[in-house]
């Protein structure tokens, strides 16, 4: 399993929210054609009027050899932002690796025609 780091700004980090993070950043290292190195969870909570309610930020930093990517999703829940937050990284994946697979096939078929 990669490493599952969390970072959170002005907010105590639960045990139970953690372990969360830790199952949803499981998913990610599923996808057989990307080797995970590192995934960095940062956890924001802004507050910027009183009568507004709380707003949370979580944004992943996924570590893969030749390429960081870069995810962040805004909610009013930290457990349904965080699971947005999976969902637009693993599509970010499968989006990166579609344009390798597509670049390759270019090239090997500009190959062929020469």
């Amino acid at each position: 399993m990669t490493d599952v780091i969390v970072q959170a700004k002005s907010l105590r980090v639960t045990r139970a929210l953690r372990e969360f993070i830790q199952r949803q950043s499981h998913k990610l290292s599923k996808l057989k054609d990307f080797k995970v190195s590192k995934v960095t969870v940062y956890l924001e909570q802004d507050t910027k009027k009183a009568t507004d309610s709380k707003k949370v930020s979580v944004k992943y930093s996924i570590e893969i050899p030749g390429k960081d990517l870069w995810v962040e999703i805004n909610g009013y829940d930290f457990y349904d932002a965080i699971v947005d937050a999976t969902n637009a990284a693993l599509r970010k994946m499968r989006k990166t690796k579609e344009k390798k697979t597509d670049y390759r096939r270019l090239s090997k078929h500009d190959l062929s025609l020469s």
